[in-house]
Formats: C-alpha cells, structure tokens, sequence
C-alpha cells in the first residue's frame, strides 16, 4: 500500500485517503474506463472532465451522436439523492439520442425512475478501485462489489457494453 493510503487509513477509518480526494479519484476512473473500451469499439467519445453538474459521456457513431450518458461508480450503501437524481434525468433528457445510465450499484427505486424516464440502464455490478484502495478495504473486509480496475474488470465492462450496443443501437 503506498504511503499516502497508509497516511490516511490510520486517520480515517471511512476512506484510504481524504474524502475529496477519494471522490474525484473513483468519481473519474469508471468514466474513463468506459470512454476507453467506446474508443476501442470505434467510437468518438467525450468524456466531462470536470465531473461537473452535467452529462458524463457523449458518443458518436461517424459524425452521429448515439448516445449521452451518466456514470456511477458507487459502493453498496450509497443513496442517490432526489435531487440529483432529477437533475441528471433532466441533464439526458435535453438530448435527442439515446440516453445511459451506466451505473455500478443503485438502489431499485432509482433505476426504475431512470428507466420510467426514456433512460437505458446498464449495471456493472461491482465499483472499480484502483489497486491501492482496493486493498484498504480488503484489509477492513469491506470489497462486496467492489473490483480493482484490471485487465479482467475491463474485459468484463466491454462484454456489458458491447451487449447493450447490440441490444439498443446496432450489430457491432
């Protein structure tokens, strides 16, 4: 574990290091991910670097965008708030291509809004970790549903999105 993780998990018992930190570190890393196996696929991808109050991913097919997309990578436990629930339904809904909610964990009642709303959902299962907080909580017990961004995860994130993209858009 690197020195910084070590730092903050004897000062912190929640996070492997400071909660702003921790956020933008998982916040960014299932979006990138994503970008990166769209881009594979052959896709144009722009993924939002601030992770501000707006959508997370655009995709275009040639010159066409297909999809507009928001990302969770959430941890058992975490509660969408009805507010930014609303927000991020209405952020997708002021386009006109097919709208994506890739999320890792969610609660069932919000699923269901996002899909009684025009909303794809795709559900990863698992929160993607860098290797480092992984082992944080292994070492607490707490890795339900949570994987360490690797080879295996990503291969498992394409199989889900290239099945999605069969399903919802065209045979790739």
């Amino acid at each position: 574990m690197s020195e910084n993780v070590s730092y903050y998990s004897r000062r912190n018992n929640r996070y492997p290091v400071r909660r702003t930190i921790y956020m933008q570190t998982v916040g960014r890393l299932l979006p990138r991910r994503v970008s990166q196996i769209l881009k594979e696929l052959g896709f144009k991808v722009w993924i939002n670097p601030s992770q501000g109050n707006n959508i997370d991913l655009k995709v275009w097919n040639d010159d066409n965008l297909i999809i507009v997309g928001e990302i969770l990578n959430w941890s058992i436990g975490s509660k969408l708030a009805e507010k930014r629930l609303n927000k991020m339904i209405s952020n997708l809904n002021n386009f006109d291509c097919r709208k994506l909610l890739v999320y890792t964990t969610l609660d069932q009642a919000s699923v269901s809004k996002f899909i009684q709303n025009g909303i794809d959902v795709l559900e990863i299962g698992f929160q993607l970790l860098p290797k480092s907080y992984y082992d944080f909580f292994s070492a607490r017990r707490q890795i339900e549903r949570r994987e360490i961004d690797s080879a295996t995860t990503k291969n498992e994130i394409k199989e889900n999105l290239s099945s999605y993209l069969e399903r919802s858009i065209f045979c790739i």
